[in-house]
């Protein structure tokens, strides 16, 4: 399989997409799996402003060749900044799942703006898990279903704990992300 070249992360390149004198809104685009760099060619094609932060991602084969991949921060998300009629346009191909409506403009616009100076600077930057430490969570698949608890550690895999309260003790047992469900 040919390797694509790296997708632009922004477009137009030039300016930050709120800030070109453009009117319009953030739109949040949930993508199919592995469709963020081809949606953000349709975007590009359609001259749709949007946001793709990416990072470099290292590994090494099976056989010890090592790769070199560049890969999205946020897998399965574009952020599109325009109207009604960009969104529109956007739903058109069969890449995304749905489009999340943003509420609060300006706090999205904020973070979106400093993770691309994060990505800007040349230091190592690495997606964080969807999972917050002392977030409250509850196993949604597998033996351990249903059982309410915490994420206490952070390392290779989460680290998930679930207390008596009571005697202020608990036990705790590896989990991946897709395993936990937060508790609202």
């Amino acid at each position: 399989m040919p390797i694509l070249r790296a997708e632009a992360d922004i477009f137009p390149e030039k300016d930050w997409p709120s800030r070109a004198g453009k009117s319009g809104r953030w739109w949040c685009l949930h993508t199919k799996p592995r469709q963020e760099k081809s949606t953000a060619r349709d975007l590009r094609k359609l001259e749709i402003s949007y946001y793709l932060p990416q990072v470099i991602h290292h590994a090494v084969t099976p056989q010890g060749r090592k790769t070199r991949s560049v890969l999205p921060l946020f897998s399965g998300y574009v952020f599109l900044f325009g109207g009604e009629d960009e969104r529109s346009s956007a739903l058109r191909g069969d890449r995304i799942v749905s489009v999340l409506e943003v509420g609060d403009q300006e706090a999205l616009d904020h973070d979106l703006h400093q993770i691309h100076q994060m990505l800007r600077s040349g230091l190592t930057v690495v997606s964080e898990p969807t999972v917050p430490v002392g977030a409250k969570f509850r196993i949604a698949n597998g033996p351990l279903t249903g059982i309410i608890g915490s994420v206490v550690r952070r390392g290779k895999r989460d680290q998930f704990v679930a207390v008596v309260q009571f005697l202020g003790r608990g036990a705790t047992v590896d989990l991946e992300d897709w395993q936990v469900e937060p508790i609202s």
